[in-house]
């Protein structure tokens, strides 16, 4: 409580360091306690350079975030789509809570350029890093629930993620080579390599295997009518590894 106080008070509008009022714009939402908006841009790598460790970066909103998000995904999909049945609700929210899902819609509202990262992690390209930019988004979400409330974080997903699902779930589907290839460029791992293992089937059903290396190391398996969706399922399970390797070493 104390140093939620402390940081209430010398994070006032004025004394931010980024221009709040472009942050606001972009995510829709004017806070009350900036110091809120403050810790939720705030990666590890920052804290640790300005307050000397990462007790005070966004990693906890980030946590509180995640959960109002799947609640009020959850809650959204199941008052949508009254016919849908466990297995399926439960597909579609896997897809919409995912890291890359909360990517793509940072990107778009462009939270990528408010994220504050300390020179190194500025330098190695962290701010393209689609784990980092998944997290802040949900690290906005838990300052908004706390500065404004479940009705105040609802309108928030509403408006960057439940109004926009076709494109955001299009978008996910789509680009998974495009993200892929991000990643490994932002962690200097160099370009992904599609290995086509095998085509199987009459002319008019083929099911085609792609497999994707990195380094000359594969990293998933993709199955599709085409190369072309093989590649993309490849690339989802590729991107789907690097990033659980990625948090398990931040």
């Amino acid at each position: 409580m104390g140093m939620m106080w402390w940081l209430k008070r010398l994070f006032r509008r004025d004394r931010l360091p980024f221009n709040i009022e472009a942050v606001e714009s972009a995510i829709g939402y004017h806070f009350v306690d900036t110091s809120l908006l403050y810790i939720s841009l705030k990666h590890r790598s920052y804290s640790q350079a300005i307050d000397g460790n990462v007790d005070l970066s966004n990693e906890r909103l980030e946590f509180l975030g995640d959960s109002v998000l799947n609640m009020i995904v959850s809650h959204f999909l199941f008052m949508m789509n009254p016919s849908f049945q466990e297995g399926e609700l439960t597909k579609l929210k896997s897809a919409l809570v995912s890291k890359t899902s909360a990517a793509v819609i940072g990107k778009r509202i462009g939270l990528d350029r408010f994220i504050l990262l300390s020179d190194s992690e500025e330098g190695s390209g962290g701010r393209k890093r689609i784990s980092l930019i998944a997290d802040t988004y949900e690290a906005i979400i838990g300052a908004i629930y706390l500065d404004g409330g479940i009705e105040a974080s609802r309108a928030f997903i509403r408006t960057t993620m439940l109004d926009e699902i076709d494109y955001v779930l299009g978008e996910v589907q789509k680009n998974y080579k495009s993200l892929l290839l991000e990643y490994t460029q932002a962690k200097k791992l160099g370009h992904p390599v599609y290995k086509t293992v095998s085509a199987e089937g009459p002319d008019h059903d083929k099911m085609f295997t792609v497999e994707v290396f990195i380094k000359d190391r594969s990293y998933g398996i993709g199955k599709g009518k085409n190369k072309k969706s093989a590649q993309q399922k490849a690339a989802e399970a590729g991107l789907a590894h690097l990033m659980k390797r990625s948090r398990k070493t931040e």
